[in-house]
């Protein structure tokens, strides 16, 4: 199972798990990876029901954009 949106191909953001030692060099560091919020939606393209994995910033900006074309249109 692929971890990454299908939108904009956000995947996973690596950074340092630290300890809360006495000093910077005493704490050992972790790597750690922090994975996207996917979402997985059905769209409808082309008269075709498709699923897709998107994050949830895509989401946001897909629901905002169809609330926009709603309004234009009525």
């Amino acid at each position: 199972m692929s971890l990454v949106c299908e939108m904009c191909l956000k995947s996973y953001n690596r950074g340092n798990l630290v300890k809360r030692l006495i000093g910077n060099r005493v704490a050992r560091r972790t790597t750690r990876r922090q994975q996207p919020n996917l979402r997985s939606k059905r769209f409808l393209i082309g008269g075709k029901t498709v699923r897709l994995k998107i994050c949830a910033s895509c989401l946001k900006k897909v629901s905002k954009d169809t609330k926009v074309k709603v309004a234009a249109n009525a």
